[in-house]
């Protein structure tokens, strides 16, 4: 992307604020729904960007695109009603009520 800032479109600019949070120089971030409106390559470049970085940080990732979330996290928590629930697959999301079972359709 060699563009200038105000030439960028709604999901590289959503792709630079993403960069910009995950080079800064903290130990820890949270990304609250970095999928929300990306096209489907600028999610594998989000998911590039925090693999790389989560060798050096730790990232929380909130966000209801689950299949990418399970992709790049290590650990996996499900806060619902309250409680928080340790996930380690798919069908957990069910069991737990966040999916229903047409998720695995």
């Amino acid at each position: 992307m060699n563009k200038r800032i105000r030439h960028l479109l709604g999901d590289e600019l959503w792709y630079l604020e993403i960069k910009l949070i995950l080079f800064n120089s903290s130990k820890f971030v949270l990304l609250d729904e970095p999928y929300t409106g990306l096209s489907p390559i600028m999610t594998e470049l989000v998911n590039e960007l925090i693999k790389e970085n989560s060798k050096t940080k730790g990232i929380i990732i909130s966000d209801h695109n689950y299949l990418e979330v399970m992709k790049i996290s290590s650990k996996l928590v499900l806060i619902n009603g309250g409680k928080a629930h340790y996930i380690k697959e798919k069908a957990e999301l069910i069991e737990k009520g966040y999916l229903n079972n047409s998720a695995f359709l």
